[in-house]
């Protein structure tokens, strides 16, 4: 299914393609794991995700096949459907997790299933929004705070400019 579909117009050549030996160990896709009962829409999902080659992607039909057979291999971050959450249980998976969900009530508490929930997303999200909720989820804690470190600095220096201005002409 895959092979049929064409090659977006933004994406000449992956990077690993690149270079001599076309192969660079140092550069690593993000790893996303899609959890989705429905085959259809699952393919979908990850065909959306593969297109422009960003995100190495798998895919489980329930949350029971992602503890039991991942053969060693470790997503850095889950989608999963909300229609999978059971009632009154925490799920425990070993990576920050999004939910996907029909509107924002039922996304935010199926969220808070998650050990590592990391939000909610519409299940008719577009490619970019999807993009930008995996980007947001996988950025690290301590980088968000270091942007808004900087600001406030910021904010800081230009009001200590303005009083010493200020100061300097009375």
């Amino acid at each position: 299914m895959l092979a049929s579909l064409p090659t977006s117009p933004r994406v000449a050549q992956s990077v690993y393609d690149c270079g001599r030996e076309g192969h660079h160990p140092r550069i690593t896709r993000p790893k996303v794991l899609l959890v989705v009962g429905h085959p259809t829409i699952g393919a979908a999902l990850e065909a959306l995700l593969r297109i422009e080659d960003r995100y190495e992607v798998r895919r489980a039909q329930s949350l029971e096949q992602v503890t039991s057979s991942l053969d060693g291999w470790v997503a850095d971050l889950a989608l999963v459907d909300g229609v999978l959450v059971q009632r009154g249980r925490t799920e425990v998976l070993p990576m920050p997790t999004i939910v996907l969900s029909g509107n924002p009530r039922d996304g935010r508490r199926l969220s808070g299933h998650f050990v590592r929930g990391q939000g909610w997303l519409r299940k008719d999200a577009t490619a970019e929004e999807i993009r930008v909720a995996i980007d947001r989820a996988l950025v690290p804690a301590a980088r968000r705070w270091s942007v808004l470190v900087v600001m406030a600095l910021l904010v800081l220096v230009v009001i200590v400019i303005v009083i010493a201005r200020y100061l300097l002409q009375v």
